[in-house]
C-alpha cells in the first residue's frame, strides 16, 4: 500500500536490495505482487547497480586484524 500511495503522489522512495529483480517473485512468495511492486518502483526510477566488495566487510576485516594483532 505504501508503494502505491507514494507512486500516485509522485513521491520519492529509496529502496536498497541485494536481490536481483528476477528473484523478487520467489523471495516475496507472490509473482503477481512482486511484478506490481517492481512496476511501480521502476517506472520512474534511477537504477544504480554496484559491483565490488562491501566497505563494511573490508572495515570488519581490518578491525578484526587489528584486534588480533593487539592481543
Amino acid at each position: 500500500m505504501l508503494i502505491h500511495q507514494r507512486y500516485k503522489l509522485r513521491r520519492s522512495v529509496v529502496v536498497t536490495s541485494n536481490r536481483v529483480v528476477q528473484d523478487w517473485g520467489a523471495y516475496l512468495g507472490d509473482n503477481t505482487m512482486s511484478t506490481t511492486i517492481l512496476d511501480r518502483l521502476m517506472h520512474h526510477c534511477h537504477l544504480l547497480e554496484f559491483d565490488g566488495r562491501s566497505y563494511r566487510l573490508k572495515e570488519a576485516a581490518e578491525t578484526l586484524a587489528r584486534k588480533t594483532k593487539e592481543s
